[in-house]
């Protein structure tokens, strides 16, 4: 599935035991959940994080996870990277791995609120832990906060940015990924989903899960070669476009191009994807499962070549 440009929602406990597929089915393409929040010690682990991760992963739906951080030096700060990677372990998330820096409930205010300096040395040393365990990271603050408190060029132009800002706009100079466009307030639509509830709301511009998965992040192998597309049609991907791809990949069965039968319809299953993959071989590239605008003129240069 394509996620730039794509909708999502960010979870954790309290939205209690949320219904992935009701998401889904209301036209939100990724999820983001929180694995926990603060140190390494089990009693902070997200109660819901691994039922949301069985469930997204049934639904078919990408996911990432977030941290909620509590650190007011570097060495806690690392603390919180170890609780992630426990967590993530076994697991291959599709979409970044997110430290949560804000002060929310006013803890670092009321226990001493670092520097500007230690916030952006905190966010750091949680990033570039991440980094070398092996996953892609990305900072989730505040408007405000990325203006101020954290405004280090450094920080922000290493690692991708999850902008919080409930408005009609992003109002964020810098590069993004992703927009946390409303939560209870939300200027866009509705604040909640039928049969979910109240819910955070985001928007994506990057396709994570091609980048992660061709980068090798997140526990994926990485894919070596000659890469033709990394955004276009996918697994799960629903679309009138896919159908026209369905007929020309028919058409590449019959020439004996595929051997891969499919269901004709507007839904990119595995049939599709095994399809894709022969094609993407015969042509000595990486089998990613991806069809986009490389792929068709590709697959019709195949088929001109048979007929």
């Amino acid at each position: 599935m394509n996620i730039s440009g794509k909708k999502g929602v960010d979870i954790s406990s309290l939205n209690g035991n949320v219904s992935i597929e009701k998401i889904k089915n209301a036209g939100y393409d990724f999820v983001m959940i929180r694995c926990g929040y603060g140190s390494d010690l089990t009693v902070q682990d997200d109660s819901q994080f691994e039922n949301n991760v069985k469930k997204c992963e049934a639904a078919g739906v990408p996911w990432g996870a977030y941290l909620y951080s509590y650190a007011l030096n570097t060495d806690e700060a690392a603390s919180e990277a170890k609780h992630v990677i426990r967590l993530l372990k076994g697991k291959r998330p599709t979409m970044p791995v997110a430290f949560d820096m804000e002060d929310g409930d006013g803890y670092k205010r009321r226990n001493g609120m670092p520097s500007n300096k230690t916030l952006v040395e905190i966010c750091k040393r949680f990033l570039s832990d991440i980094r070398r365990a092996g996953y892609y990271p990305m900072l989730y603050a505040s408007l405000s906060w990325l203006n101020n408190q954290l405004n280090d060029q450094s920080l922000l132009k290493t690692y991708d940015v999850w902008v919080a800002q409930w408005n009609s706009t992003c109002d964020y100079r810098g590069s993004y990924g992703m927009w946390q466009y409303g939560g209870e307030t939300n200027f866009l639509e509705s604040n909640n989903i039928p049969g979910v509830g109240v819910i955070d709301k985001d928007k994506c511009y990057k396709d994570y899960p091609a980048i992660i998965k061709s980068g090798g992040y997140n526990g994926w192998p990485k894919q070596t070669g000659k890469i033709l597309d990394q955004t276009g049609y996918k697994m799960s991907d629903r679309d009138t476009g896919i159908l026209a791809l369905k007929e020309m990949l028919l058409i590449a069965r019959k020439l004996k191009i595929t051997n891969q039968g499919m269901d004709e319809n507007g839904v990119f299953g595995d049939g599709t994807q095994i399809a894709v993959n022969q094609v993407l071989k015969k042509g000595g590239y990486v089998q990613n499962g991806i069809a986009g605008d490389n792929f068709i003129k590709y697959l019709a240069k195949l088929i001109k070549q048979k007929i």
